[in-house]
């Protein structure tokens, strides 16, 4: 299909115009990605196989190059960051904004390249992006004047001190999230700073979830690492029902389980376990965390974002999930985190989990499957025949 030359290509080849610019829907299947096999290049990922599975759109060939996906550019950006990018709108149906890989080259080759066009250039091509950061542990912060002033006189501080934007984004109901806008690698540097941050205020916010913070939220503390072992309680298994799938940038958890809330659990485990081998890690401590959504994906995605958030401030790896409450009604969850705090003179370092993605998330059970556009009946065929629940998560590493 058609489509208008967004300002940013404009302003990096002014007075252009293209003969092949046009838009597509990528085409993706679980198990086999995009079947498509690509280069990164200064202008994006250009295209040079297309594997019969799945096939895509007429409109995408070899020798094609994909300058955008929904929206977000992919030209002019390092090679790392196109695969963030990229990897971050990956999807059935994603809008790709395609070009001719030599109509691309031939506009770089005529282009006049003097010095003030140049340095044009370079600042067209500098690339924004925007991470959210939850505050964790709840939906919101309800914060006073005061608190709320101090709150963005240190973001302000690291606006000035990483090169870019961080800003408290505000709900119906408080404080929810730092938004952290600017380049990938100053977002990159900055992200542990506003972690720490918000780990200072989060003791003794009133939280919307709960009337009081738990245990759990409180800070770690500074003190050894405790060796004395826990007793697991008779209901609570050390499983590992989970696998993981390879997927363009990021990897896909895949969890099954009796029930729905063991599924659910083996989730959270088989993400731990990617950070780090769970059967190096001990018995020592407890975390417990506690969720809400609007639908069972999104009650899943804060399920995971909370004891994500428990990992970044407190170092605590969960080598097993105990549900304590689900009300599948309510669509609430209370869930206690067996394990102890990350140490790398003991636990292997694996893969560093930057955030949980509603990309292809999917929950199975028996007569229904849940992905983020809502809900559908599931097909009988290929269901596993000892575990009516199962559940996808694509991970950001």
């Amino acid at each position: 299909m058609a489509a208008e030359v967004p300002q940013w290509l404009a302003e990096r080849f002014p007075g252009r115009e293209w003969q092949s610019l046009r838009c597509c829907k990528l085409v993706a299947k679980e198990g086999v990605g995009a079947g498509l096999e690509m280069e990164a290049t200064e202008y994006g990922y250009a295209v040079d196989t297309i594997l019969p599975e799945p096939g895509q759109e007429p409109a995408l060939q070899p020798g094609d190059t994909i300058v955008a996906i929904e929206g977000q550019r992919l030209l002019g950006l390092s090679e790392e960051d196109i695969d963030q990018v990229f990897g971050a709108h990956f999807r059935h149906g994603a809008l790709l904004l395609l070009l001719s890989s030599k109509e691309l080259q031939d506009a770089a080759g005529t282009q006049d390249m003097d010095p003030a066009e140049s340095d044009k250039r370079k600042s067209v091509e500098e690339h924004e992006a925007t991470v959210r950061i939850p505050v964790g542990r709840a939906t919101a912060w309800q914060l006073d004047e005061a608190t709320a002033a101090n709150v963005s006189n240190d973001l302000a501080i690291v606006s000035e001190q990483f090169g870019l934007a961080a800003r408290a984004h505000f709900g119906d109901h408080g404080m929810e999230s730092v938004l952290l806008t600017g380049l990938p690698s100053a977002i990159a540097q900055a992200r542990p700073e506003v972690v720490r941050i918000l780990a200072f205020y989060r003791d003794g916010q009133l939280h919307c979830a709960s009337e009081a913070p738990m245990e759990a939220a409180k800070a770690a503390p500074s003190t050894p690492m405790e060796t004395t072992s826990l007793d697991l309680p008779d209901h609570v298994r050390d499983l590992r029902q989970f696998q993981y799938h390879d997927h363009t940038a990021d990897i896909i958890v895949h969890a099954w389980g009796t029930s729905l809330a063991e599924a659910l659990a083996q989730v959270c485990a088989g993400m731990f376990n990617y950070m780090t081998p769970l059967d190096k890690v001990g018995l020592v401590k407890t975390v417990e965390v506690e969720a809400t959504g609007h639908d069972l994906p999104d009650l899943l995605y804060h399920l995971l974002d909370e004891f994500l958030y428990v990992f970044a401030t407190e170092m605590h790896v969960s080598r097993c999930i105990e549900i304590l409450s689900f009300d599948e009604q309510k669509l609430r969850i209370r869930a206690r985190g067996y394990g102890e705090k990350m140490d790398l003179r003991k636990h292997e370092q694996g893969t560093e989990i930057k955030a949980i993605t509603m990309h292809m998330m999917k929950i199975l059970t028996p007569d229904f499957i849940f992905t983020e556009d809502g809900k559908g009946p599931r097909d009988a065929e290929g269901q596993m025949s000892d575990f009516a629940f199962e559940a996808y998560v694509l991970l950001d590493i």
